[in-house]
C-alpha cells in the first residue's frame, strides 16, 4: 500500500498538499481572511469572559478556517462575499463587546481598524490593505512570538478541517469549535509570554487528538471497520465520474444520487465513479468497496492531468486543495466554499447535475486490461506486536525509511506502519503503547499536512517525535523552525 502513496508524496509533493508557488496576490487574500477571523475571535473571547456566547458566529469561524485558497483562478465574487460577511460579524462582535462593557463600567479593549468596506471595493483594494496589513504585524513581532504565531495558525486550520468534515455527519456538533478559535485568538497576543504560548499550543495538541478520533469513529460507524482491498487502477467501459479530494461524505452523496436515480428509473445507463487522490482510502471501507457504482481508483499525482484526460464529469470535493490554474475547465462541479471560475457549483447538495453531465459525454470507450492494487489494512499486525513487546522503549516509523536513518535506533524494536497515512492504526498503537508503559520515538518519513497534523497532535503524548525534512512549497518555513526550536522536534533533512 505504501508505493501508492510513496509515488504521491515524493513525485510531487506540492500536488499533494495543495500549496506549492501559490501566488502573492492569493496569498495576500486568504490572510486577510485569516486576519478578520483572528479579530473576530479577540471579541469572542473577551465575550466569553462574560459569559456571552455565539455559536453561530464561532461554527462560521470554523469553516473560514478551514479553507485553503491557493488557486489564482478562484471566484472572486465568492471571496469578496465571503469577506464582506466577516467583516459584518466583526463589527456585530465588537459592537456588543463595547455596548456590555459601557453598560457596566468596565474597561474596553479594541482592536482598531481604518479599514473602510464599501459595497463597491475591489479585489485590488483588499490585496493592498492585506499587504500593509501583513507589514505591520511582522513588525510588532519578534522571530520566535512570528513563528509560534504560524504553528497555532496552520494548527488550528488543520483542526478546523476535521470539524467541518465531522459536522457532514453530525451537524451540531460543536464541542470543539470554541476551543479552536479561543486557541487561534492567541495570534493577537503580542504580549503574551512565548513558554505561555508553547503551554498552550501542547495543551491544545490533547484536543486534537480528540477530534482525530471522533472523525475516525465516525467513519467506522457510518462506513463499516477497514478491511484488506483489491482496488482496480485501470477504467471499465463506460459513462464515468472521477470524485477527488478527501470528503467521503461527497462521494457517499454521488453513490445515493445514483442509487435513487436507478431506483425510479431516471438511469438508463450505468455511470462508473472513481476516487482521485487522497479518496483512495475510500476503498478501505465496506460501505464503498462493495458498492456496485465505485469501480476503482483513476488518476497520477497530478490532478491537472487527471482532469483534462477523463472522459466524464468531475467533482472537487469541499477539501480538495490541489493546484488546477492551468487546467482547461471542462464539466468539472465544485462544493467549495470559494469555487474556481468556470466550474459548476454544487447547490443544496443535489449531485444529479454531475450525473447529468456524465451521461452527455463519452466515458471511456474501451476496457483495457485489468490492473489491480491489493492493499492491507494491517491493524491486527500491529496489535499482535504490541501485545507481545516485552521491550521498554519503541520506535514507529510511518512511511519507508532507510537503514542509516535509523542506524541511532538499531537496538530497539520498530515497528514500520508502512503507509504515511493511516492515522488511525498510528493512533491506536500510540494508545495501547501508552497503557503499557513503553517510551515512543515516532518517525515521520514524509512531510505532508497529514503528517504535520498528527505530530502536532502528538506532541504531548510521544517522549521523541522525529519529522522528514518538509519543502518550503509544502510548510511555512517558520512552522518547521518553531517544531525544532521550541518543541524538541528532530527535523531529518
Amino acid at each position: 500500500m505504501f508505493e501508492f502513496f510513496k509515488n504521491i508524496a515524493e513525485k510531487n509533493a506540492c500536488h499533494l498538499s495543495g500549496v506549492c508557488s501559490v501566488h502573492p496576490s492569493v496569498n495576500s487574500l486568504y490572510e486577510l481572511l485569516l486576519n478578520e477571523v483572528r479579530e473576530i475571535a479577540f471579541y469572542l473571547v473577551k465575550l466569553n469572559e462574560f459569559k456571552i456566547s455565539n455559536k453561530e458566529t464561532t461554527a462560521f469561524l470554523i469553516e473560514v478556517l478551514s479553507i485553503f485558497l491557493i488557486n489564482t483562478s478562484y471566484n472572486q465574487k465568492k471571496y469578496i462575499e465571503l469577506f464582506k460577511r466577516l467583516n459584518s460579524y466583526k463589527k456585530e462582535s465588537k459592537d456588543v463587546y463595547v455596548k456590555y462593557c459601557s453598560n457596566n463600567q468596565l474597561p474596553c479593549e479594541v482592536i482598531n481598524s481604518n479599514f473602510e468596506i464599501s459595497d463597491n471595493i475591489s479585489i485590488n483594494e483588499l490585496i493592498e490593505y492585506s499587504q500593509n496589513n501583513i507589514v505591520a504585524r511582522q513588525k510588532n513581532c519578534d522571530k520566535k512570538k512570528f513563528r509560534l504565531f504560524e504553528l497555532i495558525t496552520i494548527f488550528a486550520r488543520l483542526a478546523a478541517i476535521d470539524i467541518v468534515k465531522i459536522k457532514k455527519f453530525e451537524q451540531n456538533f460543536n464541542d470543539f469549535d470554541y476551543e479552536i478559535v479561543r486557541f487561534f485568538a492567541l495570534t493577537n497576543g503580542y504580549s503574551i509570554r512565548d513558554e505561555k504560548i508553547v503551554r498552550r499550543i501542547i495543551e491544545f495538541s490533547s484536543s486534537a487528538l480528540k477530534i482525530h478520533e471522533k472523525l475516525f469513529n465516525i467513519y467506522r460507524e457510518k462506513f463499516g471497520n477497514k478491511e484488506n482491498a483489491s482496488v482496480k487502477i485501470t477504467p471499465s467501459l463506460g459513462k464515468c465520474i472521477l470524485v477527488s479530494g478527501d470528503d467521503f461524505d461527497e462521494l457517499e452523496k454521488v453513490l445515493i444520487t445514483l442509487e435513487n436515480m436507478k431506483n425510479v428509473g431516471l438511469l438508463e445507463d450505468d455511470v462508473n465513479v472513481y476516487t482521485n487522490g487522497a479518496l483512495f482510502l475510500a476503498h478501505f471501507y465496506p460501505y464503498f468497496k462493495n458498492n456496485k457504482f465505485l469501480k476503482g481508483h483513476y488518476g497520477t499525482d497530478n490532478a491537472e492531468y487527471d482532469f483534462s484526460i477523463f472522459p466524464g464529469s468531475v467533482l472537487i470535493t469541499q477539501n480538495f486543495i490541489q493546484k488546477i490554474d492551468s487546467l482547461y475547465r471542462g464539466e468539472i462541479y465544485s462544493n467549495k466554499i470559494i469555487s474556481f471560475n468556470r466550474v459548476f457549483d454544487i447547490k443544496n447538495d443535489n449531485y444529479e447535475p454531475v450525473i447529468q453531465s456524465a451521461l452527455k459525454l463519452e466515458g471511456f470507450l474501451d476496457e483495457g486490461e485489468n490492473k489491480y492494487i491489493n492493499v492491507s489494512y494491517d491493524i491486527k499486525d500491529v496489535n499482535k506486536i504490541i501485545d507481545e513487546l516485552d521491550e521498554d522503549e519503541i520506535v514507529i516509523v510511518t512511511g519507508k525509511v532507510d537503514f542509516e536513518t535509523l542506524s541511532e535506533y538499531e537496538n530497539k524494536k520498530v515497528i514500520n506502519l508502512n503507509c504515511p497515512c493511516e492515522a488511525d492504526i498510528l493512533l491506536e498503537a500510540i494508545k495501547k503503547l501508552k497503557l503499557k508503559k513503553v517510551k515512543i520515538t515516532l518517525f515521520f518519513a514524509q512531510c505532508n499536512l497529514v503528517s504535520l497534523f498528527l505530530a502536532l497532535s502528538l506532541l504531548s503524548q510521544i517522549d521523541e517525535i522525529l519529522l522528514a525534512n518538509c519543502p518550503q512549497a509544502l510548510i511555512n518555513p517558520h512552522v518547521i523552525e518553531s517544531l525544532k526550536d521550541d518543541f524538541n522536534v528532530k527535523v531529518i533533512s
